[in-house]
């Protein structure tokens, strides 16, 4: 069987603790002063056989928090209502805190039965069924038991481990995660923290972090139920010894996890459920108290409809951390206000890494319904899509939407079939874009084509980083070669050298530029390779600089003149043919040699070495040549 886990809840001094104790005879109240005061104080754990471990948690109303901290990884509540006192303000606020939680199973304890007259226990079983009604308890067992005189124990001992045996398995992606709810030291061992495990696995010698300080851990020793394991399971109550780290860098609710897979985030976007006895509308940037895993944190709210949510409604709003938390998509929280710190609502995480909103317009709330009422298929999508254009991969979707590989997988090839999104492959990996995204961004790629080619028909096309920078600003370069090699097969756009044009645009001089591009290319062939600067080109041939410079820029675009750096922002230009022959007599020069020297190739370019160097600098960029120290040999046959 599954390991589970099972929480009580309910008012103060209503037998929650004597319950655990009469079932497994263990007392969970560990620290002095719970007994002392006889009420429990922070969380407490039994365990019932080897399969079920019980959360005791503090009823008063001062120690809620830690009473949230408990349920956050319960399966099921046993719900304890004491026949003297029937169902009191406690009572109400742990149950609706259940519900805020998701708890689904359960049933209730009715205790104390030996202290009142069994019509008054009458009453306050129908009492409590009327409670009930409409909830995940509506059509629960209630147990009618004492725990000082055993009676009823047996009966909901049963009625436990049945229920544990019906509760389906807690979804894994296989990814380790474990809320901290304790951290003390042994002597000996050193520093020691408890939680339940909430997914994947563990061993000794693992490597883990811890977040959101993100420090770096060592596993030393894991034990269940006292004894030490081999590795975690899936919602077990575990201990484990770490090294690396002190006690007093850690606290409740900091979470152990797999490493490289959980960043800290200091918003959230969330679906949430204002409850009807809350006593104000929750405001815009509200300050209240939020429990999300074992620990609490100040936040502030901002409702995204515009509006405030008033008690009973439900509504998407950002909660903004006064702290950085570590949480997934899907992970469930309570609100508390500030003060008097009264429960007041909860909700679902729906994205963990948001922008900063103060609002969102009617298409992102729909995406947010889609998130919070939809499927996986729809979480995933919407995922793809609002994440625009950056390389998306089966790991990278799954780690960021909390799902398994394996289901994300098989959600990507449905949506493929669906053309919601679309494939990039390269021969080491592949990413997907949503189709929407691609498609926004070809329109602006073709608007930006066109208008350049209307504004510089002289020229061949805009540089490919110069057209990513106004598509994307910074963009991941393999992804974006991909994009265009995807429109350079639909028939978008033609790639030639590091220009990207329209398909099917040439270069267009009108009758003065093509006068003076012949007689540009003329002065370079004849300059061979001792070429002339751009103010000695315009003085040769008395026309406008700015005229000169764009009808050059066009012949460089055509590939008739070669552009070959000598400093940043700094060129020589060369008639292309000329560099063709250059290299055709350097060649000449290994014909009986295996390396030349710079000067051997300057004396048979007759240039100088301002000229040379740029053109055999070009040839290594090239592969043609290589340098080694001071000659150069063929690349072949280094």
């Amino acid at each position: 069987m599954q390991h589970v886990v099972i929480g009580t809840a309910g008012h103060v001094d209503h037998g929650k603790s004597a319950l655990v104790r009469a079932l497994t005879g263990t007392d969970p109240d560990r620290l002095q002063e719970e007994k002392e005061r006889e009420m429990t104080i922070d969380l407490g754990f039994a365990f019932l056989g080897d399969d079920i471990t019980f959360i005791d948690v503090p009823g008063h109303e001062k120690f809620i928090k830690n009473m949230l901290s408990g349920v956050v990884t319960v399966d099921a509540v046993v719900f304890i209502v004491a026949a003297d006192d029937g169902f009191m303000p406690q009572s109400e606020e742990h149950f609706e805190i259940l519900k805020l939680m998701n708890v689904e199973r359960g049933m209730v304890a009715l205790t104390k039965i030996d202290t009142v007259d069994p019509e008054w226990v009458d009453l306050v079983e129908d009492d409590i069924k009327q409670r009930l009604t409409g909830s995940f308890l509506e059509d629960a067992p209630i147990f009618r038991v004492d725990s000082i005189s055993g009676k009823g124990i047996e009966e909901i001992k049963q009625a436990i481990l049945k229920l544990a045996e019906e509760i389906p398995p807690r979804p894994d992606r296989g990814v380790f995660r474990m809320y901290v709810d304790r951290v003390f030291s042994i002597k000996g061992s050193g520093t020691v923290i408890a939680g339940t495990v909430l997914g994947g696995e563990l061993k000794p010698g693992d490597r883990a972090e811890l977040q959101p300080a993100g420090i770096t851990v060592r596993i030393k020793r894991i034990q269940v139920h006292n004894a030490e394991v081999p590795k975690t399971r899936i919602g077990e109550r575990a201990a484990i010894n770490l090294q690396g780290v002190e006690t007093s860098q850690i606290m409740r609710g900091d979470l152990l996890a797999q490493t490289g897979y959980f960043k800290s985030t200091y918003m959230l976007n969330v679906s949430y459920n204002h409850l009807l006895f809350a006593s104000k509308p929750l405001a815009n940037r509200a300050r209240i108290r939020l429990h999300l895993g074992t620990a609490e944190y100040l936040a502030r709210a901002v409702p995204l409809e515009k509006k405030p949510i008033l008690p009973g409604e439900t509504g998407y709003m950002q909660l903004r951390l006064e702290s950085p938390t570590v949480c997934e998509i899907g992970d469930r929280f309570v609100i508390r206000d500030y003060s008097p710190g009264r429960t007041i609502g909860g909700g679902q995480i729906l994205e963990v890494h948001p922008e900063k909103l103060k609002y969102l317009p009617d298409d992102e709330i729909r995406v947010l319904e889609a998130l919070d009422k939809g499927g996986a298929g729809d979480l995933t999508e919407q995922h793809i899509r609002r994440s625009g254009f950056v390389p998306l991969t089966i790991a990278s979707v799954a780690r960021d939407i909390s799902r398994p590989e394996d289901e994300v997988s098989g959600l990507f090839e449905k949506l493929i079939e669906q053309g919601k999104i679309v494939q990039f492959k390269t021969p080491q990996t592949y990413w997907v874009i949503h189709h929407e995204v691609l498609e926004d961004s070809r329109k602006l790629m073709l608007k930006t084509l066109d208008e350049f080619h209307h504004a510089n028909p002289f020229r061949l096309g805009l540089k490919r980083s110069e057209l990513a920078g106004k598509l994307f600003g910074k963009v991941d370069t393999g992804l974006y070669d991909a994009f265009l090699d995807h429109h350079v097969e639909e028939g978008d756009i033609e790639l030639k050298g590091l220009h990207v044009l329209r398909k099917g645009h040439k270069i267009k001089f009108n009758k003065q530029q093509e006068l003076l591009a012949e007689k540009i290319l003329k002065i370079y062939w004849e300059a061979a390779f001792v070429t002339p600067e751009f103010d000695e080109l315009t003085e040769q041939l008395d026309a406008p600089a700015e005229q000169v410079r764009r009808v050059i820029q066009g012949l460089t675009d055509k590939g008739d003149l070669k552009e070959l750096s000598i400093k940043i922002g700094r060129a020589l230009i060369f008639h292309s043919q000329r560099i063709d022959e250059a290299k055709d007599i350097v060649a000449g020069l290994f014909k009986d040699k295996d390396e030349i020297a710079f000067f051997e190739a300057r004396e048979a370019l007759n240039s100088t070495r301002k000229f040379t160097t740029p053109i055999l600098n070009y040839f290594d960029q090239i592969g043609f040549t290589v340098r080694v120290g001071e000659v150069r040999q063929l690349k072949n046959q280094s």
